[in-house]
């Protein structure tokens, strides 16, 4: 009797849960996830951004641009665990990664380099992490360039396969996350972990649990 009243209560809150998602915009979303770089703007105007405000600046941007992919990835498993539909949130997940690491890589030529073109290529020859974050973020440029329905549409069933490139992206991406410091970091071990459990989850065969 608990166990059933227990399961009951679960699958109530569920419910709940569903609802709510179902009166959630497309533009809550991409508003939502504005919120990390108006607070690391305040803190960059606030001078809360340590001696090097432009380096940690530039982590920043990177570091959140790889967690909203993680959570990209994210959306399709637990909307197949939890048949609640999440997927129609995956666009806006998929392009704001790419903004702030597109914003990461804008602000390490920009303010950090500061287009010293000479001192750009001597970086990359001679610092591989430069070379794994850059490549992920070339093969993102597609990815963001066809998310819209005009190029799902011309691209058929090539579009799937070429979007297969996320899972590339976000190894070259974790990559470059460990080996950017001196010394691993024990966030950048966790990222890139998870990262590599989601891969994995593309191999097994998910299905709605079905207590939910």
């Amino acid at each position: 009797m608990y166990k059933a009243t227990k399961s009951l209560n679960i699958k109530s809150i569920f419910d709940l849960i569903r609802l709510l998602v179902r009166k959630i915009r497309i533009w809550h979303v991409y508003v939502t996830l504005l919120i990390p770089l108006l607070l690391l703007t305040s803190d960059l105007l606030s001078g809360q951004l340590g001696v090097d405000p432009m380096r940690e600046l530039e982590k920043s941007l990177g570091v959140t641009g790889i967690y909203i992919l993680i959570l990209t990835l994210c959306i399709t498993p637990l909307s197949t665990l939890t048949a609640i539909n999440f997927i129609r949130f995956r666009r806006a997940f998929g392009l704001m990664s790419f903004f702030y690491i597109a914003l990461h890589f804008s602000t390490w030529i920009l303010l950090d380099m500061q287009l010293r073109w000479y001192e750009i290529v001597e970086s990359v020859t001679k610092k591989p992490f430069i070379v794994f974050g850059m490549m992920g973020f070339l093969l993102l440029i597609p990815l963001a360039a066809t998310s819209n329905n005009y190029s799902i549409k011309r691209l058929g069933k090539y579009w799937p396969k070429l979007h297969k490139l996320i899972y590339v992206a976000i190894i070259l991406g974790g990559v470059h996350y460990l080996m950017m410091e001196k010394t691993l970091q024990n966030d950048a071990i966790t990222t890139f972990i998870i990262i590599l459990v989601l891969i994995l989850l593309r191999f097994f065969k998910l299905r709605k649990i079905n207590w939910l």
